[in-house]
């Protein structure tokens, strides 16, 4: 074998142990756990918003009835298009989507479905049946999407690709009823010791390392990333970005901020410190996020930004929702830290 041929085998095998580690190696399911709780509260609260104006929005006579909602889809695919603004262009799908709503003739079926759905979102963080109400779950909340897209803000895109993830991997294995259900039923059962002291089992609540949990917390992360690099490259393409008075114009906003800080106008370079510094974050997230080292500092200054914009902005449930997106980073042993010691259980050396 050659110098080059060896260099090649060694490269190729060299990248397929990196990207079986980085994708496969088995990983504590905690913090997919804490995702699910998260997540789930996020859904419950986007969901609930709805009630008050259900029949408005999603009756047969509703602002976004089915045939509306039809007309304006086939709008955006005829000659019509240059009548339609951008944004309602941008929320409308380009092919079938599907809605349970689209299925719902009655006002008693409407919100039959609409709290049958909630009790799905509400089984689904409390983590009973996971790996199926996980999936119900992602179908409650796609369906208030495909239904309503000019409702939907921005938390919408966030909150389904994290928790369509979160379909993948064990995100029952803690904090859960399915836990408790499992350990009382273990705890039932003889513990039959292994003669081999590396398979010997830790305990009846023991908790598997999972590689299903990997792939899904890995996939979250690398969506999010993509999406920190995405909103960067669309800031850099906005002059108001550049010139650093993009949060002036966000703070003169008064039918969308929760706090006026318009005082900051005798403050211009707080305003462009305060503009530039949100795109370089943006800008350093996708990349420094992957060093262990700087993962800790990224972390906490994404508090800090999504805080910050969140009452200027008015998007609270978009700020808390990269927040807690960004919990995929966080290792199970360090959220396991977070919580009391009675909460947390054992993990076992054996992958799931």
């Amino acid at each position: 074998m050659t110098a080059i041929q060896k260099y090649l085998a060694e490269l190729v095998e060299s990248f397929g142990d990196g990207w079986n580690r980085f994708w496969f190696s088995p990983s504590d399911p905690a913090t997919l756990s804490l995702l699910r709780i998260a997540t789930g509260l996020i859904a419950l609260y986007v969901v609930l918003t709805y009630t008050p104006d259900l029949e408005a929005f999603f009756g047969p006579g509703g602002i976004v009835s089915k045939e509306s909602l039809a007309n304006l889809e086939q709008a955006t695919r005829d000659g019509q298009r240059q009548i339609i603004s951008h944004q309602i262009r941008e929320a409308m799908p380009r092919q079938y989507a599907f809605s349970y709503f689209n299925y719902v003739h009655s006002p008693n079926m409407l919100y039959a479905v609409h709290f049958g759905g909630v009790a799905v979102l509400l089984l689904f963080t409390a983590g009973l049946l996971t790996r199926v109400t996980s999936v119900l779950a992602l179908l409650v909340v796609l369906s208030y999407i495909h239904r309503g897209p000019l409702l939907t803000a921005h938390v919408e895109p966030v909150l389904a690709f994290v928790m369509a993830y979160l379909c993948l991997g064990p995100a029952g294995a803690e904090w859960s009823i399915d836990r408790l259900l499992r350990a009382r039923r273990t705890a039932a059962k003889p513990v039959q010791l292994s003669p081999t002291p590396l398979t010997q089992p830790l305990g009846p609540n023991a908790v598997p390392l999972s590689s299903a949990a990997t792939v899904s917390v890995r996939l979250i992360q690398v969506h999010l990333a993509l999406l920190y690099a995405l909103m960067a490259i669309g800031k850099l393409s906005s002059e108001v970005w550049w010139d650093g008075l993009a949060i002036w114009w966000i703070l003169a906003r008064p039918e969308a901020r929760l706090a006026d800080l318009t005082w900051l106008h005798r403050f211009p370079m707080l305003v462009y410190i305060w503009t530039h510094a949100i795109v370089a974050y943006q800008l350093a997230f996708p990349v420094l996020i992957w060093n262990r080292m700087a993962r800790p500092l990224l972390l906490a200054l994404g508090v800090v930004v999504w805080g910050s914009l969140a009452p200027i902005t008015g998007l609270i449930p978009f700020s808390l929702m990269m927040v807690v997106a960004s919990l995929a980073f966080v290792p199970g042993a360090v959220v396991r830290g977070w919580l009391p010691r009675c909460c947390t259980l054992q993990t076992a050396p054996t992958a799931a």
